[in-house]
């Protein structure tokens, strides 16, 4: 996604948590920490929890949080710690509030394709969003609020990871979708204790690009 976003004239990234859960690993940290200055990052509900640790035990088996918290090194702790949960930029184009959830819950809050944007008030011309996995861009009034979707673990069509591209300039937005027939959950999962929800989820998508029905115990 990176290389695609870049190749449409993307030079700076904002990106809008859960870098790590459900996967105990630090793969996505690590390439971001490599990202340097190019990357701004939102804390999402997911590095809320693995900086606090104030969730119940019996998530665990899902987010993995606590497997993924030994597997951190000093400096990935460090880098995560360091992030805001909410970005607030006046662009030429407008002002613009970028979170992981919602804009009346930053990192719980849960905004669809469907929900009723009449709650969310601000002064914000432009609200950009992940958390539901489910990418869209809808304008209410004088906003538009746009949901990234997700790079990994899309719920909308299972087929495609979603990013946006964003001009500052003219306020220009639109999603970018990419195919995922290239990921292989059987080997990328090799080894790990992964919670069946999120096998299920992978399986589907299999399907999905496959066009056959996957059977699942």
């Amino acid at each position: 996604m990176l290389d695609a976003l870049s190749a449409m004239g993307a030079d700076r990234f904002i990106f809008l948590g859960d870098a790590v859960g459900y996967i105990p690993s630090v793969e996505v940290l690590t390439a971001l920490m490599e990202m340097g200055n190019r990357v701004q990052c939102i804390l999402g509900n997911h590095e809320q929890m693995l900086l606090d640790g104030q969730y119940p035990e019996r998530l665990e088996s899902v987010y993995r949080i606590q497997a993924t918290r030994a597997l951190l090194s000093t400096e990935q702790a460090a880098f995560v710690a360091g992030w805001p949960c909410c970005l607030e930029v006046d662009y030429p184009c407008g002002r613009a509030l970028f979170v992981h959830g919602s804009p009346n819950d930053y990192q719980n809050g849960y905004v669809y394709p469907d929900s009723d944007l009449t709650d969310f008030d601000g002064a914000y011309g432009l609200v950009f969003m992940g958390h539901t996995h489910r990418a869209f861009i809808r304008e209410h009034g004088a906003r538009r609020f746009v949901n990234v979707g997700s790079c990994g673990l899309p719920r909308d069509d299972g087929r495609y990871a979603s990013a946006a591209l964003f001009d500052p300039v003219t306020g220009s937005t639109k999603l970018v979708r990419l195919e995922l027939s290239f990921f292989d959950p059987a080997s990328s999962f090799a080894g790990l204790d992964v919670h069946h929800s999120v096998a299920e989820l992978f399986k589907r998508r299999q399907a999905d690009i496959s066009g056959e029905i996957i059977e699942s115990n």
